[in-house]
């Protein structure tokens, strides 16, 4: 019994979406991995699988039989730091039973985007002081930040040309360098995965406020939901000024390594 790469043809996809059909959607990496637009599914056997697992980036979530051989074998493959996200009933269960203490629980938080809006969003662009210049993401920087140490992460989409074609984000400049920027780090079709980042220097000085905006007001006018899942308070404020409604906590779990 191995971990096996599931192709992501159209019969396929079909088993996956049923095999995740009741795990709660707390970002869009399910969709985007069943749409087939990024991220990879892993099952126990190709012919007749009966444990599942999508995975984009560090982020992994399990469906099927968690008492199964095969999720025994799965389990016993989580990689340390890796974020084990909610899955199918009985995983989590099944995850504290083999390693115990080494499985680590932190809340992260879910917003609904249903409650933002253009005359919202310009009305906050008017009140906040520009300390830099906003540019959106084209060929030129998606290239200059690609495989790269840098907190612009690309790295789920094919190539910096497939983020211009699929993606969208704004960066802010001063004093000659980036210093934020608001970007899709996951597309699917209903939307887009917001992630954000800020130099510590420039925070709390509006420059989260003016690119989120920027993005969100993208979004708005193109009919792609922006989803926001928050994992530190500061994120969790930002979304509500921003229009987002505060739906509750969720735990996601990672794995410490063995001392």
């Amino acid at each position: 019994m191995k971990v096996i790469k599931y192709p992501l043809n159209k019969a396929n996809r079909i088993v996956l979406a049923r095999a995740y059909r009741n795990v709660s959607r707390v970002d869009m990496s399910i969709e985007c991995v069943i749409e087939d637009q990024m991220g990879e599914a892993f099952v126990d056997n190709l012919e007749s699988p009966r444990v599942f697992k999508i995975q984009v980036g560090p982020f992994f979530y399990l469906a099927g039989d968690p008492n199964s051989e095969g999720a025994q074998v799965f389990l016993e493959n989580i990689e340390p730091y890796t974020l084990f996200m909610p899955s199918s009933p009985g995983w989590i269960d099944a995850a504290k039973d083999m390693y115990n203490d080494r499985l680590i629980s932190f809340d992260r938080f879910s917003f609904s985007s249903e409650g933002l809006s253009v005359e919202h969003i310009d009305n906050l662009m008017k009140e906040t002081p520009m300390i830099g210049g906003v540019g959106r993401i084209d060929i030129e920087f998606a290239e200059s930040v690609w495989e790269k140490d840098h907190f612009v992460d690309l790295s789920d989409f094919d190539s910096p040309g497939d983020f211009v074609e699929r993606g969208v984000g704004y960066y802010m400049k001063a004093d000659k360098k980036t210093i934020g920027a608001a970007y899709s780090s996951l597309v699917c079709n209903e939307g887009i995965e917001v992630s954000l980042f800020v130099v510590d220097e420039y925070r709390r000085r509006g420059v989260a406020t003016v690119i989120t905006s920027k993005l969100l007001k993208w979004c708005l006018e193109n009919n792609a939901r922006a989803n926001w899942d928050a994992a530190n308070p500061a994120s969790c404020k930002l979304a509500e000024k921003l229009g987002y409604k505060a739906k509750g906590s969720y735990q996601a779990y990672y794995l410490k390594e063995q001392s």
